[in-house]
Protein backbone atom coordinates (compact mmCIF):
# COMPACT_ATOMS: atom_id res chain seq x y z
CA UNK A 1 0.00 0.00 0.00
CA UNK A 2 1.06 3.58 -0.42
CA UNK A 3 3.79 4.40 -0.38
CA UNK A 4 6.05 1.37 0.18
CA UNK A 5 5.72 -0.43 3.48
CA UNK A 6 3.70 -3.57 3.04
CA UNK A 7 1.76 -5.29 5.78
CA UNK A 8 3.39 -4.07 8.96
CA UNK A 9 1.03 -6.46 10.65
CA UNK A 10 -2.31 -8.12 10.06
CA UNK A 11 -5.18 -9.10 12.32
CA UNK A 12 -8.27 -11.06 11.31
CA UNK A 13 -11.47 -11.04 13.32
CA UNK A 14 -14.62 -13.10 12.71
CA UNK A 15 -18.13 -12.02 13.75
CA UNK A 16 -18.13 -14.05 16.93
CA UNK A 17 -14.73 -12.89 18.18
CA UNK A 18 -14.25 -10.01 20.64
CA UNK A 19 -12.50 -6.87 19.46
CA UNK A 20 -8.69 -6.95 19.76
CA UNK A 21 -7.13 -5.18 22.69
CA UNK A 22 -4.37 -3.50 20.70
CA UNK A 23 -3.98 0.24 21.15
CA UNK A 24 -5.94 1.13 18.03
CA UNK A 25 -8.39 4.01 17.55
CA UNK A 26 -11.95 3.17 18.51
CA UNK A 27 -13.23 3.31 14.96
CA UNK A 28 -10.50 0.96 13.76
CA UNK A 29 -11.48 -1.62 16.36
CA UNK A 30 -15.07 -1.14 15.33
CA UNK A 31 -14.33 -1.72 11.65
CA UNK A 32 -12.70 -5.06 12.45
CA UNK A 33 -16.23 -6.42 12.92
CA UNK A 34 -17.75 -7.87 9.71
CA UNK A 35 -21.12 -6.46 10.73
CA UNK A 36 -19.72 -2.93 10.20
CA UNK A 37 -19.97 -3.33 6.40
CA UNK A 38 -22.92 -3.08 3.99
CA UNK A 39 -22.26 -6.63 2.74
CA UNK A 40 -20.77 -8.33 5.80
CA UNK A 41 -17.78 -10.49 4.85
CA UNK A 42 -16.85 -13.69 6.67
CA UNK A 43 -13.83 -11.94 8.10
CA UNK A 44 -11.99 -8.63 8.08
CA UNK A 45 -8.23 -8.32 7.74
CA UNK A 46 -6.45 -5.18 8.90
CA UNK A 47 -3.28 -4.08 7.14
CA UNK A 48 -1.35 -1.14 8.52
CA UNK A 49 1.22 1.03 6.83
CA UNK A 50 2.88 4.00 8.45
CA UNK A 51 0.19 6.28 6.96
CA UNK A 52 -2.94 4.14 6.54
CA UNK A 53 -5.32 1.59 7.99
CA UNK A 54 -6.51 -0.81 5.30
CA UNK A 55 -9.50 -3.09 5.88
CA UNK A 56 -9.81 -6.10 3.58
CA UNK A 57 -13.51 -6.94 3.73
CA UNK A 58 -14.31 -9.68 1.26
CA UNK A 59 -14.27 -8.35 -2.29
CA UNK A 60 -14.00 -4.75 -1.11
CA UNK A 61 -11.19 -2.76 0.48
CA UNK A 62 -11.61 0.33 2.66
CA UNK A 63 -8.63 2.55 3.46
CA UNK A 64 -8.50 5.32 6.04
CA UNK A 65 -5.62 7.66 6.69
CA UNK A 66 -3.71 7.96 9.94
CA UNK A 67 -3.32 11.42 11.55
CA UNK A 68 0.46 11.54 11.07
CA UNK A 69 3.11 14.06 10.08
CA UNK A 70 6.34 12.66 8.62
CA UNK A 71 7.50 15.88 6.98
CA UNK A 72 6.93 14.63 3.45
CA UNK A 73 3.32 13.97 4.41
CA UNK A 74 1.19 15.89 6.92
CA UNK A 75 -2.35 14.57 7.33
CA UNK A 76 -2.95 15.33 11.00
CA UNK A 77 -5.99 17.51 10.29
CA UNK A 78 -9.25 15.68 9.61
CA UNK A 79 -10.12 17.92 6.65
CA UNK A 80 -6.75 17.15 5.08
CA UNK A 81 -7.35 13.41 5.40
CA UNK A 82 -10.73 13.79 3.70
CA UNK A 83 -9.15 15.83 0.91
CA UNK A 84 -6.43 13.24 0.43
CA UNK A 85 -9.07 10.51 0.15
CA UNK A 86 -10.74 12.36 -2.72
CA UNK A 87 -7.36 13.01 -4.36
CA UNK A 88 -6.46 9.33 -4.07
CA UNK A 89 -9.61 8.27 -5.91
CA UNK A 90 -9.29 10.93 -8.62
CA UNK A 91 -5.61 10.40 -9.33
CA UNK A 92 -5.67 6.61 -9.23
CA UNK A 93 -8.53 6.37 -11.67
CA UNK A 94 -6.06 7.51 -14.35
CA UNK A 95 -4.34 4.11 -14.41
CA UNK A 96 -7.14 1.84 -13.24
CA UNK A 97 -10.69 0.97 -14.24
CA UNK A 98 -13.48 0.12 -11.79
CA UNK A 99 -11.04 -0.16 -8.86
CA UNK A 100 -11.31 3.15 -6.99
CA UNK A 101 -15.03 3.26 -6.32
CA UNK A 102 -15.74 6.17 -3.98
CA UNK A 103 -14.95 8.11 -0.82
CA UNK A 104 -17.31 6.99 1.94
CA UNK A 105 -17.90 8.04 5.56
CA UNK A 106 -16.95 6.08 8.63
CA UNK A 107 -19.67 6.80 11.19
CA UNK A 108 -20.50 6.26 14.83
CA UNK A 109 -23.86 4.51 14.86
CA UNK A 110 -26.66 5.33 17.34
CA UNK A 111 -25.81 2.22 19.37
CA UNK A 112 -22.23 3.45 19.87
CA UNK A 113 -20.63 1.17 17.30
CA UNK A 114 -18.88 2.05 14.05
CA UNK A 115 -19.71 1.33 10.43
CA UNK A 116 -19.06 2.47 6.87
CA UNK A 117 -21.62 3.79 4.39
CA UNK A 118 -24.35 4.28 6.99
CA UNK A 119 -26.05 7.21 8.65
CA UNK A 120 -24.51 8.56 11.81
CA UNK A 121 -21.89 10.92 13.13
CA UNK A 122 -18.99 11.04 10.66
CA UNK A 123 -15.72 10.27 12.46
CA UNK A 124 -13.45 9.56 9.47
CA UNK A 125 -13.42 9.12 5.71
CA UNK A 126 -12.39 6.04 3.75
CA UNK A 127 -11.43 5.24 0.18
CA UNK A 128 -13.55 2.35 -1.09
CA UNK A 129 -11.87 0.03 -3.59
CA UNK A 130 -12.54 -3.16 -5.45
CA UNK A 131 -10.17 -5.82 -4.16
CA UNK A 132 -7.79 -7.16 -6.79
CA UNK A 133 -6.48 -10.75 -6.60
CA UNK A 134 -3.13 -11.06 -4.83
CA UNK A 135 -1.94 -13.63 -7.35
CA UNK A 136 -2.32 -11.07 -10.17
CA UNK A 137 0.15 -8.69 -8.53
CA UNK A 138 3.32 -8.42 -10.62
CA UNK A 139 5.51 -8.97 -7.56
CA UNK A 140 3.66 -12.26 -6.96
CA UNK A 141 4.15 -13.26 -10.59
CA UNK A 142 7.85 -12.52 -10.18
CA UNK A 143 8.00 -14.90 -7.23
CA UNK A 144 6.45 -17.66 -9.35
CA UNK A 145 8.56 -16.82 -12.44
CA UNK A 146 5.21 -16.32 -14.17
CA UNK A 147 5.28 -12.74 -15.46
CA UNK A 148 3.91 -12.43 -19.03
CA UNK A 149 6.61 -12.52 -21.72
CA UNK A 150 5.32 -9.23 -23.14
CA UNK A 151 5.09 -7.41 -19.79
CA UNK A 152 7.78 -4.88 -20.76
CA UNK A 153 6.05 -3.83 -23.97
CA UNK A 154 2.66 -3.61 -22.27
CA UNK A 155 3.96 -1.54 -19.37
CA UNK A 156 5.69 0.89 -21.70
CA UNK A 157 2.56 1.28 -23.83
CA UNK A 158 0.49 1.91 -20.69
CA UNK A 159 2.89 4.46 -19.25
CA UNK A 160 3.50 6.31 -22.53
CA UNK A 161 -0.25 6.77 -22.96
CA UNK A 162 -0.66 7.81 -19.31
CA UNK A 163 2.09 10.41 -19.54
CA UNK A 164 0.64 11.73 -22.77
CA UNK A 165 -2.58 12.65 -20.98
CA UNK A 166 -1.20 13.69 -17.56
CA UNK A 167 -1.38 17.26 -16.30
CA UNK A 168 1.81 19.24 -16.95
CA UNK A 169 3.54 21.26 -14.26
CA UNK A 170 3.52 25.05 -14.27
CA UNK A 171 6.50 26.68 -15.93
CA UNK A 172 8.13 27.68 -12.65
CA UNK A 173 11.81 26.63 -12.58
CA UNK A 174 12.17 27.67 -8.94
CA UNK A 175 9.64 24.99 -8.00
CA UNK A 176 9.77 22.38 -10.77
CA UNK A 177 13.26 22.90 -12.18
CA UNK A 178 16.80 22.58 -10.93
CA UNK A 179 16.15 24.66 -7.80
CA UNK A 180 13.23 22.42 -6.86
CA UNK A 181 15.29 19.27 -7.35
CA UNK A 182 18.08 20.68 -5.21
CA UNK A 183 15.64 21.61 -2.43
CA UNK A 184 14.13 18.12 -2.52
CA UNK A 185 17.55 16.50 -2.25
CA UNK A 186 18.63 18.67 0.66
CA UNK A 187 15.42 17.84 2.50
CA UNK A 188 15.76 14.11 1.78
CA UNK A 189 19.45 14.01 2.69
CA UNK A 190 18.68 15.67 6.01
CA UNK A 191 15.97 13.12 6.77
CA UNK A 192 17.96 10.08 5.62
CA UNK A 193 21.24 10.72 7.43
CA UNK A 194 19.95 9.05 10.59
CA UNK A 195 20.06 5.73 8.70
CA UNK A 196 23.82 5.94 8.04
CA UNK A 197 25.57 3.25 10.01
CA UNK A 198 22.29 1.34 10.35
CA UNK A 199 20.38 0.33 7.24
CA UNK A 200 22.70 2.53 5.12
CA UNK A 201 26.39 1.71 4.91
CA UNK A 202 28.53 4.79 5.36
CA UNK A 203 30.55 4.24 2.17
CA UNK A 204 27.37 3.73 0.10
CA UNK A 205 25.88 6.89 1.57
CA UNK A 206 28.97 8.95 0.78
CA UNK A 207 29.27 7.61 -2.79
CA UNK A 208 25.60 8.38 -3.38
CA UNK A 209 25.84 11.87 -1.89
CA UNK A 210 28.87 12.78 -3.98
CA UNK A 211 27.25 11.60 -7.19
CA UNK A 212 23.87 13.21 -6.55
CA UNK A 213 25.27 16.61 -5.63
CA UNK A 214 27.60 16.58 -8.62
CA UNK A 215 24.80 15.51 -10.97
CA UNK A 216 22.48 18.23 -9.69
CA UNK A 217 25.17 20.78 -10.56
CA UNK A 218 26.03 19.25 -13.96
CA UNK A 219 22.44 18.85 -15.08
CA UNK A 220 20.94 22.04 -13.64
CA UNK A 221 20.23 23.48 -17.09
CA UNK A 222 18.72 20.18 -18.23
CA UNK A 223 16.19 20.18 -15.38
CA UNK A 224 14.92 23.57 -16.50
CA UNK A 225 15.03 22.56 -20.17
CA UNK A 226 12.92 19.47 -19.56
CA UNK A 227 10.40 21.52 -17.60
CA UNK A 228 10.07 23.87 -20.58
CA UNK A 229 9.55 20.83 -22.85
CA UNK A 230 6.59 19.63 -20.76
CA UNK A 231 8.46 16.65 -19.29
CA UNK A 232 7.41 17.42 -15.71
CA UNK A 233 3.89 16.27 -14.83
CA UNK A 234 1.55 14.87 -12.22
CA UNK A 235 2.79 11.31 -12.54
CA UNK A 236 2.16 8.16 -10.58
CA UNK A 237 5.18 8.63 -8.30
CA UNK A 238 5.18 5.14 -6.79
CA UNK A 239 5.23 2.86 -9.82
CA UNK A 240 6.76 -0.44 -8.78
CA UNK A 241 5.95 -4.11 -9.14
CA UNK A 242 3.75 -4.38 -6.07
CA UNK A 243 1.42 -1.75 -7.50
CA UNK A 244 1.01 -3.40 -10.92
CA UNK A 245 -1.78 -5.97 -11.37
CA UNK A 246 -1.90 -8.10 -14.51
CA UNK A 247 -5.63 -8.72 -14.96
CA UNK A 248 -5.59 -9.96 -18.55
CA UNK A 249 -3.62 -10.07 -21.81
CA UNK A 250 -4.23 -6.53 -23.09
CA UNK A 251 -2.41 -3.29 -22.33
CA UNK A 252 -5.51 -1.85 -20.67
CA UNK A 253 -5.72 -4.95 -18.44
CA UNK A 254 -2.74 -3.64 -16.48
CA UNK A 255 -4.10 -1.96 -13.35
CA UNK A 256 -1.52 0.32 -11.73
CA UNK A 257 -2.68 1.34 -8.26
CA UNK A 258 -1.56 3.41 -5.26
CA UNK A 259 -0.11 6.55 -6.81
CA UNK A 260 1.15 9.42 -4.68
CA UNK A 261 -1.76 11.66 -3.75
CA UNK A 262 -0.65 13.28 -0.53
CA UNK A 263 1.77 15.96 -1.69
CA UNK A 264 2.41 18.53 -4.39
CA UNK A 265 6.16 18.47 -3.79
CA UNK A 266 8.41 18.27 -6.83
CA UNK A 267 10.10 14.85 -7.13
CA UNK A 268 7.20 13.15 -5.28
CA UNK A 269 3.78 14.29 -6.51
CA UNK A 270 5.05 16.24 -9.52
CA UNK A 271 7.85 14.44 -11.32
CA UNK A 272 9.87 14.28 -14.48
CA UNK A 273 8.51 11.49 -16.70
CA UNK A 274 11.81 9.71 -16.16
CA UNK A 275 10.97 9.10 -12.50
CA UNK A 276 8.00 6.82 -13.18
CA UNK A 277 9.93 4.76 -15.69
CA UNK A 278 13.01 4.75 -13.42
CA UNK A 279 10.93 3.42 -10.53
CA UNK A 280 9.87 0.46 -12.64
CA UNK A 281 13.43 -0.17 -13.83
CA UNK A 282 14.83 0.04 -10.33
CA UNK A 283 12.20 -2.24 -8.85
CA UNK A 284 12.59 -4.81 -11.64
CA UNK A 285 16.30 -4.89 -10.89
CA UNK A 286 15.71 -5.20 -7.15
CA UNK A 287 13.59 -8.23 -7.97
CA UNK A 288 16.24 -9.93 -10.07
CA UNK A 289 15.22 -8.63 -13.49
CA UNK A 290 17.81 -5.97 -14.25
CA UNK A 291 17.91 -6.39 -18.02
CA UNK A 292 14.11 -6.22 -18.23
CA UNK A 293 14.21 -3.04 -16.15
CA UNK A 294 16.76 -1.48 -18.49
CA UNK A 295 14.63 -2.52 -21.47
CA UNK A 296 11.56 -0.77 -20.03
CA UNK A 297 13.51 2.48 -20.05
CA UNK A 298 14.92 1.84 -23.51
CA UNK A 299 11.55 1.12 -25.07
CA UNK A 300 10.08 4.21 -23.42
CA UNK A 301 12.91 6.44 -24.69
CA UNK A 302 12.67 5.06 -28.21
CA UNK A 303 8.87 5.34 -28.33
CA UNK A 304 8.75 8.86 -26.88
CA UNK A 305 11.85 10.12 -28.73
CA UNK A 306 12.94 11.63 -25.40
CA UNK A 307 16.52 12.51 -26.25
CA UNK A 308 17.69 13.44 -22.74
CA UNK A 309 15.65 11.11 -20.52
CA UNK A 310 18.61 8.72 -20.40
CA UNK A 311 20.94 11.46 -19.16
CA UNK A 312 18.96 11.73 -15.91
CA UNK A 313 18.15 8.02 -15.55
CA UNK A 314 20.98 7.20 -13.11
CA UNK A 315 19.91 10.13 -10.92
CA UNK A 316 16.23 9.20 -11.18
CA UNK A 317 16.90 5.56 -10.31
CA UNK A 318 19.03 6.65 -7.38
CA UNK A 319 16.22 8.85 -6.08
CA UNK A 320 13.69 6.00 -6.39
CA UNK A 321 16.01 3.54 -4.64
CA UNK A 322 16.63 6.04 -1.84
CA UNK A 323 12.90 6.49 -1.32
CA UNK A 324 12.48 2.75 -0.95
CA UNK A 325 15.43 2.57 1.42
CA UNK A 326 14.16 5.47 3.47
CA UNK A 327 10.61 4.19 3.87
CA UNK A 328 11.65 0.61 4.58
CA UNK A 329 13.95 2.05 7.25
CA UNK A 330 10.85 3.49 8.92
CA UNK A 331 9.54 -0.06 9.23
CA UNK A 332 12.90 -1.30 10.48
CA UNK A 333 12.83 1.27 13.28
CA UNK A 334 9.12 1.09 14.18
CA UNK A 335 8.75 -0.22 17.74
CA UNK A 336 5.23 -1.51 17.10
CA UNK A 337 6.49 -3.84 14.37
CA UNK A 338 7.48 -7.38 15.43
CA UNK A 339 11.22 -7.99 15.60
CA UNK A 340 11.21 -10.45 12.69
CA UNK A 341 9.44 -7.92 10.49
CA UNK A 342 11.83 -5.16 11.50
CA UNK A 343 14.72 -7.36 10.42
CA UNK A 344 13.07 -7.92 7.04
CA UNK A 345 12.56 -4.19 6.56
CA UNK A 346 16.17 -3.52 7.55
CA UNK A 347 17.43 -6.02 4.98
CA UNK A 348 15.22 -4.52 2.28
CA UNK A 349 16.30 -0.96 3.11
CA UNK A 350 19.98 -1.93 2.97
CA UNK A 351 19.44 -3.53 -0.45
CA UNK A 352 17.89 -0.38 -1.89
CA UNK A 353 20.50 1.94 -0.39
CA UNK A 354 23.26 -0.27 -1.87
CA UNK A 355 21.53 -0.26 -5.26
CA UNK A 356 21.50 3.55 -5.25
CA UNK A 357 25.28 3.58 -4.85
CA UNK A 358 25.61 1.01 -7.63
CA UNK A 359 23.73 3.24 -10.07
CA UNK A 360 26.17 6.03 -9.35
CA UNK A 361 29.00 3.73 -10.40
CA UNK A 362 27.46 2.79 -13.77
CA UNK A 363 27.54 6.23 -15.36
CA UNK A 364 29.79 6.38 -18.41
CA UNK A 365 32.28 9.12 -19.23
CA UNK A 366 31.56 11.28 -22.29
CA UNK A 367 31.90 9.15 -25.43
CA UNK A 368 30.19 8.46 -28.76
CA UNK A 369 28.60 5.08 -29.46
CA UNK A 370 27.74 4.66 -33.14
CA UNK A 371 25.06 2.04 -33.73
CA UNK A 372 25.00 0.39 -37.14
CA UNK A 373 23.16 -2.47 -38.81
CA UNK A 374 20.21 -3.26 -41.03
CA UNK A 375 16.62 -2.46 -40.15
CA UNK A 376 14.92 -4.99 -37.90
CA UNK A 377 18.03 -5.75 -35.87
CA UNK A 378 16.73 -3.82 -32.86
CA UNK A 379 19.20 -0.94 -32.97
CA UNK A 380 16.76 1.62 -31.62
CA UNK A 381 15.71 -0.34 -28.55
CA UNK A 382 19.25 -1.46 -27.78
CA UNK A 383 20.63 2.07 -28.27
CA UNK A 384 17.97 3.70 -26.09
CA UNK A 385 18.39 1.00 -23.44
CA UNK A 386 22.11 1.68 -23.42
CA UNK A 387 21.54 5.43 -23.04
CA UNK A 388 19.33 4.89 -20.00
CA UNK A 389 21.84 2.55 -18.41
CA UNK A 390 24.91 4.77 -18.77
CA UNK A 391 23.34 8.23 -18.39
CA UNK A 392 23.63 9.09 -22.06
CA UNK A 393 21.79 11.16 -24.63
CA UNK A 394 19.91 9.15 -27.27
CA UNK A 395 19.96 10.69 -30.75
CA UNK A 396 17.75 8.78 -33.19
CA UNK A 397 17.70 9.20 -36.96
CA UNK A 398 14.01 8.19 -37.04
CA UNK A 399 13.09 10.88 -34.51
CA UNK A 400 15.34 13.56 -36.01
CA UNK A 401 14.12 12.88 -39.55
CA UNK A 402 10.48 13.29 -38.49
CA UNK A 403 11.17 16.31 -36.32
CA UNK A 404 12.77 18.02 -39.31
CA UNK A 405 9.67 17.14 -41.31
CA UNK A 406 7.39 18.52 -38.59
CA UNK A 407 5.64 15.26 -37.67
CA UNK A 408 5.49 13.09 -34.55
CA UNK A 409 8.00 10.22 -34.19
CA UNK A 410 5.26 7.56 -34.32
CA UNK A 411 3.52 9.18 -37.31
CA UNK A 412 4.03 7.03 -40.42
CA UNK A 413 2.13 9.26 -42.83
CA UNK A 414 5.39 10.52 -44.32
CA UNK A 415 6.71 7.07 -45.21
CA UNK A 416 8.11 7.00 -48.73
CA UNK A 417 10.27 4.75 -50.90
CA UNK A 418 14.03 5.01 -50.59
CA UNK A 419 15.25 8.16 -52.34
CA UNK A 420 11.93 10.01 -52.13
CA UNK A 421 10.26 12.47 -49.75
CA UNK A 422 11.64 12.28 -46.22
CA UNK A 423 13.95 9.52 -47.45
CA UNK A 424 15.57 11.42 -50.31
CA UNK A 425 19.35 11.72 -50.32
CA UNK A 426 19.05 15.38 -49.35
CA UNK A 427 16.68 14.68 -46.42
CA UNK A 428 18.92 11.86 -45.20
CA UNK A 429 21.97 14.11 -45.36
CA UNK A 430 20.16 16.78 -43.33
CA UNK A 431 19.14 14.13 -40.80
CA UNK A 432 22.72 12.94 -40.28
CA UNK A 433 24.01 16.51 -40.10
CA UNK A 434 21.45 17.36 -37.41
CA UNK A 435 22.34 14.23 -35.46
CA UNK A 436 25.98 15.25 -35.42
CA UNK A 437 25.09 18.80 -34.39
CA UNK A 438 23.15 17.44 -31.43
CA UNK A 439 25.96 15.05 -30.56
CA UNK A 440 28.40 17.97 -30.36
CA UNK A 441 26.04 19.85 -28.04
CA UNK A 442 25.64 16.85 -25.72
CA UNK A 443 29.37 16.23 -25.59
CA UNK A 444 29.95 19.90 -24.79
CA UNK A 445 27.57 19.41 -21.84
CA UNK A 446 29.67 16.47 -20.64
CA UNK A 447 27.27 13.69 -21.66
CA UNK A 448 27.92 10.35 -23.37
CA UNK A 449 26.02 10.10 -26.67
CA UNK A 450 24.42 7.11 -28.40
CA UNK A 451 23.77 7.67 -32.13
CA UNK A 452 21.00 5.43 -33.45
CA UNK A 453 20.92 5.10 -37.24
CA UNK A 454 21.65 2.57 -39.95
CA UNK A 455 25.03 4.24 -40.55
CA UNK A 456 25.17 2.07 -43.64
CA UNK A 457 28.12 3.88 -45.23
CA UNK A 458 31.63 3.98 -43.88
CA UNK A 459 31.55 7.75 -44.49
CA UNK A 460 28.58 8.16 -42.15
CA UNK A 461 30.38 6.31 -39.38
CA UNK A 462 33.59 8.27 -40.03
CA UNK A 463 31.72 11.55 -39.62
CA UNK A 464 30.39 10.43 -36.24
CA UNK A 465 33.82 9.29 -35.09
CA UNK A 466 35.24 12.65 -36.17
CA UNK A 467 32.82 14.37 -33.79
CA UNK A 468 34.19 12.25 -30.95
CA UNK A 469 37.76 13.08 -31.95
CA UNK A 470 36.95 16.82 -32.04
CA UNK A 471 35.65 16.56 -28.46
CA UNK A 472 38.60 14.44 -27.35
CA UNK A 473 36.42 11.53 -26.24
CA UNK A 474 36.49 7.82 -27.18
CA UNK A 475 34.18 6.29 -29.77
CA UNK A 476 32.79 2.83 -30.38
CA UNK A 477 31.05 1.36 -33.42
CA UNK A 478 28.46 -1.26 -32.47
CA UNK A 479 27.15 -3.46 -35.27
CA UNK A 480 24.05 -5.54 -34.58
CA UNK A 481 23.71 -8.68 -36.68
CA UNK A 482 20.62 -10.82 -37.20
CA UNK A 483 19.51 -13.41 -39.72
CA UNK A 484 17.38 -12.15 -42.61
CA UNK A 485 14.39 -14.23 -41.52
CA UNK A 486 14.53 -12.92 -37.95
CA UNK A 487 14.99 -9.30 -39.05
CA UNK A 488 12.10 -9.48 -41.52
CA UNK A 489 9.89 -11.08 -38.87
CA UNK A 490 10.61 -8.18 -36.55
CA UNK A 491 9.85 -5.69 -39.32
CA UNK A 492 6.48 -7.36 -39.89
CA UNK A 493 5.66 -7.32 -36.16
CA UNK A 494 6.64 -3.66 -35.97
CA UNK A 495 3.93 -2.70 -38.46
CA UNK A 496 1.29 -3.32 -35.76
CA UNK A 497 3.19 -1.57 -32.97
CA UNK A 498 1.67 1.87 -32.23
CA UNK A 499 4.90 2.94 -30.52
CA UNK A 500 7.20 2.12 -33.44
CA UNK A 501 9.08 5.08 -34.92
CA UNK A 502 10.73 3.40 -37.92
CA UNK A 503 9.03 3.44 -41.33
CA UNK A 504 11.33 0.77 -42.79
CA UNK A 505 9.62 -2.19 -44.46
CA UNK A 506 10.73 -5.11 -46.62
CA UNK A 507 11.68 -2.87 -49.54
CA UNK A 508 13.96 -0.75 -47.36
CA UNK A 509 15.54 -3.87 -45.91
CA UNK A 510 16.23 -5.24 -49.39
CA UNK A 511 17.84 -1.94 -50.41
CA UNK A 512 20.02 -1.94 -47.28
CA UNK A 513 21.17 -5.49 -48.00
CA UNK A 514 22.49 -4.33 -51.37
CA UNK A 515 24.14 -1.11 -50.19
CA UNK A 516 25.27 -1.70 -46.59
CA UNK A 517 29.02 -1.30 -46.03
CA UNK A 518 30.01 -3.48 -43.09
CA UNK A 519 32.43 -1.92 -40.57
CA UNK A 520 36.08 -2.87 -40.88
CA UNK A 521 39.01 -2.87 -38.47
CA UNK A 522 40.38 0.28 -40.11
CA UNK A 523 37.41 2.34 -38.84
CA UNK A 524 38.41 2.20 -35.19
CA UNK A 525 37.15 0.40 -32.11
CA UNK A 526 34.15 -1.76 -32.97
CA UNK A 527 31.93 -4.40 -31.46
CA UNK A 528 29.76 -6.89 -33.36
CA UNK A 529 26.88 -8.43 -31.41
CA UNK A 530 24.21 -11.03 -32.02
CA UNK A 531 20.97 -9.03 -32.07
CA UNK A 532 18.94 -12.11 -31.13
CA UNK A 533 19.79 -11.25 -27.51
CA UNK A 534 17.36 -9.12 -25.51
CA UNK A 535 17.99 -5.34 -25.49
CA UNK A 536 18.96 -5.25 -21.80
CA UNK A 537 21.66 -7.87 -22.30
CA UNK A 538 22.98 -6.07 -25.39
CA UNK A 539 23.07 -2.75 -23.53
CA UNK A 540 24.91 -4.25 -20.56
CA UNK A 541 27.50 -5.81 -22.88
CA UNK A 542 28.09 -2.52 -24.71
CA UNK A 543 28.20 -0.55 -21.46
CA UNK A 544 30.89 -2.87 -20.15
CA UNK A 545 33.25 -1.67 -22.90
CA UNK A 546 32.75 2.06 -22.27
CA UNK A 547 34.93 4.10 -19.89
CA UNK A 548 33.32 4.89 -16.55
CA UNK A 549 32.82 8.46 -15.38
CA UNK A 550 35.31 9.65 -12.82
Amino acid sequence: MTPHIADLYRRTVADDEPPPTDALPDYVRGLLQPSAYPDPPSEVTLVQTHISYVFLAGDVVYKTKKPVDFGFIDQVAAEVRERFCHAEVTLNRRLTSDVYLDVVPVVRTPDGGFAVERRGEVVEWAVKMRRLPDDCMLIALFAEQAEPPDIVERLVARVVAFHGEAQRAEQDPAVFGAAGARAWWEREWGEMQSNIGGTWRADDAEATRVYVEGALDRHAALFDERLAQGRVLRGHGDMHAKHVYVMGPAVEDLQIVDCIEFTDWFQIGWIDVGHDIAFLAMDFEANGRATMGDEIVGRYIAASADETLGVLQPLHRIFRALVRGKVDSLGANAPEVPEEERARFAESAAKYFALAAEYAGRVAAPSVTVMTGLSGTGKSTAAATLAGRIGGAYVSSDAVRKQLAGIEPTDHSGAAPVGEGMYSDEATARTYEEMLRRARAHLAAGRPVVLDATHGRAADRAAAIAVAEEAGVPSLIVELRLSDDAALARIEQRQADPLATSDAGREVYAHQQETFEAPTASEGRRLALDAAQDPGTLAAEIAGTLPAAE
